[in-house]
């Protein structure tokens, strides 16, 4: 039996990263960067307005004030995309939009709501109640980005702010990482699908479902292989074709009772141990092995069991594959709302629901912590990793692995 810490060292080191693919902009959401993603230009790449107003000289504003304001003729007009040539005279200004480019002679934009329009004759003019500072209200070529600048490094994952980044700096291709396929079978004869009717000693199959959510979540493609009954022949068969994928996972049948056969069908189908037992409370039994660029995981029967495998192992595999520097866990501080101890012989993840509250996140541990009581999962929120013998009391701030978004 290994520790939980070496267990995630091995996977990550064992792991391989993926490919790269160019894709089309709008398939890369979601997906892991392959590539720096550097300026092509300088952003903005013109001076321009940054409010709807009007262009100036500041030095034509020097003696303006609210009782003897500053008159200067409004020239023209320039929008926002167009690119009309103006030169800016003394005594002058030009009406513009914000995100219009700023002709030569121009060093300052004074907002519309601070000034006032007169018309005399045919002529229109403003009214300039004080000073303009140099440079007020203007968006200057490169403030935001340099051309050769580094803005995105490979690695990160295409959310909603990189996707808008991407568009910004014009990119209609990117490259990513290739995403994992994924075969995902569940073992026992116990097991039904969903949508069946529920006969008398028999379950209905939640580990499939739970772990293709979980696949999906971490960016992977995956493949439901259904259910293999607890016999040799029915595993061969079904394992045979899941070994093809670039991660196969199993549930169930990773024990050491009679029907517990999973493990050995692996070996004889050529897959190679790299461990087996994790010294962790739920999750002992969980399962490493490799044929050829295959990973294969197997996971406990129990959902709750498999769930939080799943994020504290097999995570660390996807993250490698996708190009990351190294496993990434997600943790915030918390305080207690109760005392909790480990008096077992492996390190406990104890379920709990994170609480934000005004001074605090307050840290609530789940009230069945059984590896068989799924409802936890959907109440629970985050971890608590209590190492063996450990005792931690109420009122003190805790680490939590955080596993799902948390609200109040």
């Amino acid at each position: 039996m290994i520790s939980l810490e070496k267990a995630i060292k091995i996977i990550w080191n064992t792991a391989k990263i993926l490919p790269v693919e160019e894709v089309d902009l709008l398939l890369s959401h979601g997906r892991v960067l392959a590539e720096d993603i550097k300026a092509p230009f300088d952003y903005p790449p013109f001076d321009r307005a940054a409010m709807d107003g009007y262009a100036l000289k500041v030095k034509d504003t020097y003696s303006a004030s609210k009782n003897q304001p500053v008159l200067l003729q409004i020239s023209g007009e320039i929008q926002a995309g167009t690119r009309d040539r103006f030169y800016l005279s003394t005594g002058k200004c030009l009406s513009v939009m914000t995100g219009s480019y700023l002709p030569e002679g121009t060093d300052a934009v004074v907002k519309i709501e601070d000034v006032e329009t007169i018309k005399n004759g045919k002529k229109y003019f403003i009214k300039v109640f004080k000073p303009i500072g140099k440079g007020e209200n203007i968006s200057f070529k490169g403030e935001d980005l340099r051309k050769g600048q580094i803005i995105i490094k490979k690695g990160n994952l295409v959310d909603a702010a990189v996707f808008m980044m991407l568009a910004y700096l014009g990119k209609s291709k990117v490259k990513v990482r290739k995403q994992p396929h994924v075969s995902i079978l569940a073992t026992g004869d116990e097991l039904i699908e969903p949508g069946t009717e529920l006969e008398p000693h028999k379950i209905y199959n939640a580990n499939s479902y739970g772990l293709y959510g979980l696949v999906m979540e971490n960016g992977g493609i995956p493949h439901n292989f259904g259910i293999a009954k607890d016999n040799e022949k029915s595993l061969t068969e079904t394992l045979k074709e899941s070994l093809r994928y670039d991660i196969a996972i199993i549930s169930g049948g990773v024990s050491e009772g009679k029907f517990d056969l999973v493990i050995r069908v692996l070996r004889k189908l050529g897959v190679k141990d790299i461990f087996w037992k994790v010294a962790v409370k739920p999750g002992k039994p969980v399962y490493f092995g490799k044929k050829g660029d295959t990973l294969v995981f197997g996971l406990p029967g129990y959902p709750v069991s498999a769930y939080l495998s799943f994020h504290m192992m097999v995570k660390t595999a996807f993250q490698k594959m996708f190009g990351y520097r190294r496993p990434i866990s997600f943790f915030i501080y918390g305080v207690l709302s109760s005392d909790i101890r480990n008096d077992g012989d492996r390190t406990a993840l104890l379920r709990v629901k994170i609480i934000p509250d005004t001074d605090d996140n307050i840290v609530v541990p789940y009230h069945k912590q059984k590896s068989g009581m799924l409802s936890s999962v959907v109440e629970t929120t985050g971890l608590v990793i209590v190492k063996k013998g450990e005792h931690l009391k109420k009122g003190e701030r805790v680490k939590c692995f955080v596993l799902r978004d948390f609200y109040f």
